[in-house]
């Protein structure tokens, strides 16, 4: 009997990256290598409980990615643009770390590369918004795979993670006893594709893998449940929690009164950007999402993820 097929997971402790590594272990087809820079954390065990080979690795290491990726069949790639080590120190680095770890796979004879990217705002925008770097940046890396002649090669567009409701895009009780979700520049009739990060980017690229690269090579998958206006999201926030919740839209005097992580031309213009071309931008195939509903039947809606998250139980 042949040996299972080896995927390597980078991120495996994230959130796409745990996502994909548990989804993968689940279906016992694979053997998983769970990349992370730290094996002794609770999640690297866990992965490891599971069947995972989890295997230290720092995707910025040459010599790190090329033992990761050894052997490999399939990778899936993720990178981080907040990690300490690219954000405030060096903003290129991820750009250099995903053509580095796609030169490597190129040399190791990886079958199929499944990579995460987002779209790049510099030209979507003709220009507009040319410092959205942690866009620009992975979109720079997809281009390059794209040439590099890796066999098989299928691009992920994750959505707006629920997730960030509540924790970068912060909850703030006001003196009526509202809550006002704050964010910058949108406002109520502005969308968003909504995605469970960590409930559904796994299965969904578990059933791409499992389809098989001839249906899925060179092609862009979005994975997003629905598109909500952000009246939609409040409402919704409202009925699960029985407290009434509205949008505070941030302009730009109240965003010069917050910290460094929002109020920065880079994260402005991410938000500029997409309250006008969106997540997603113009592309007709990334905004089609009933392609993710088809590869993930169960995908979760984002009243199901408020009531589970911020439910009255709760």
């Amino acid at each position: 009997m042949s040996q299972k097929p080896l995927i390597v997971v980078s991120g495996a402790t994230g959130a796409q990256g745990g996502s994909v590594a548990n989804s993968l272990l689940a279906t016992g087809n694979y053997r998983v290598r769970a990349l992370t820079r730290n094996p002794d954390s609770d999640k690297a065990k866990a992965l490891a409980s599971k069947g995972a080979e989890v295997f230290k690795c720092n995707l910025s290491i040459r010599e790190d990615v090329k033992n990761a990726l050894s052997g490999a069949d399939i990778a899936w790639i993720v990178t981080n643009f907040w990690d300490p080590s690219i954000y405030g120190k060096d903003v290129n680095e991820e750009e250099r770390q995903g053509k580095m770890i796609s030169d490597i796979a190129k040399e190791e004879g990886v079958n199929w590369l499944i990579y995460s990217s987002i779209v790049d705002s510099t030209v979507e925008s003709g220009g507009k918004y040319p410092d959205v770097i942690q866009f620009t940046g992975k979109n720079h890396v997809e281009q390059y795979i794209r040439t590099s002649g890796i066999p098989n090669m299928t691009f992920v567009y994750l959505g707006f993670y629920n997730q960030n409701i509540g924790a970068n895009t912060i909850l703030i009780p006001n003196e009526n006893d509202e809550v006002e979700l704050a964010i910058s520049y949108l406002e109520e009739n502005d969308q968003l594709p909504m995605i469970d990060v960590d409930g559904d980017t796994g299965p969904i690229v578990a059933k791409i893998i499992e389809e098989g690269p001839d249906k899925w090579n060179g092609k862009r998958v979005p994975v997003a449940a629905e598109f909500l206006t952000m009246k939609q999201i409040v409402d919704i926030l409202t009925k699960v929690t029985g407290k009434k919740h509205k949008i505070k839209t941030m302009g730009d005097d109240d965003i010069a009164k917050l910290d460094a992580y929002v109020n920065n031309e880079q994260m402005k213009q991410m938000f500029k950007f997409i309250k006008e071309f969106g997540v997603f931008g113009k592309s007709d195939e990334l905004r089609d999402i009933s392609i993710a509903k088809r590869l993930h039947p169960n995908i979760k809606t984002f009243e199901q993820y408020a009531l589970e998250t911020f439910g009255k139980a709760k």
